[in-house]
């Protein structure tokens, strides 16, 4: 059987056992045979507790990022394209650790605010200090149409501390410092 079979199954005979006392209708604190304590809930529900030594160790996800170095974003060059209007990217890693992926949205807007469309490009395994070159296509627009490329998005990168099991929104994208372009208005 897998350990976590076994646990379920000894966790459930216990609460059955202790279940069957009358007497006994409070929260139950019990540790597996891997020393990990778990706290059995008199509505039937059980739940792993960390030790205090454990808790104080172990990296939160929820924790701040902290970030000295951030990525830049820049653009590079746009042009028109047969299909419509490409920008040239470059993303450079100034973060201590490996930038597994990252997934910005990039949203081209016109002169009076109106969002045309948006475009998605992957940054994958970009170490500490490279940095990786990209192109967007926005289709079916000039570029002399586009007045603005807003980045946005990114929630669901693998960097550091950061994966896509975190939960706050935002946080990726604040590891991103976008560089003034005099290209046009290019903002998070």
């Amino acid at each position: 059987m897998r350990p976590a079979t076994v646990l379920k199954s000894s966790l459930l005979m216990l609460a059955l056992a202790i279940g069957a006392h009358g007497s006994a209708r409070a929260d139950f604190e019990m540790t597996d045979k891997k020393g990990r304590r778990i706290l059995l809930k008199d509505n039937g529900t059980w739940r792993f507790l960390e030790s205090k030594e454990a808790a104080a160790s172990a990296p939160q996800a929820t924790e701040e990022l902290k970030i000295e170095n951030m990525i830049e974003l820049q653009l590079l060059r746009r042009f028109d394209a047969p299909a419509g209007c490409r920008f040239d990217l470059s993303l450079a890693n100034n973060l201590p650790y490996e930038i597994s992926n990252l997934v910005p949205d990039f949203i081209a807007l016109r002169s009076n605010g109106a969002v045309y469309g948006n475009a998605l490009t992957s940054f994958a395994a970009v170490k500490p200090g490279e940095s990786r070159n990209r192109s967007i296509q926005f289709a079916g627009i000039p570029c002399t149409e586009i007045a603005k490329v807003q980045v946005s998005g990114a929630d669901r990168c693998e960097m550091g501390p950061l994966n896509k099991f975190t939960e706050s929104k935002g946080k990726c994208l604040s590891a991103i410092r976008v560089m003034a372009s005099e290209l046009l208005k290019f903002e998070k």
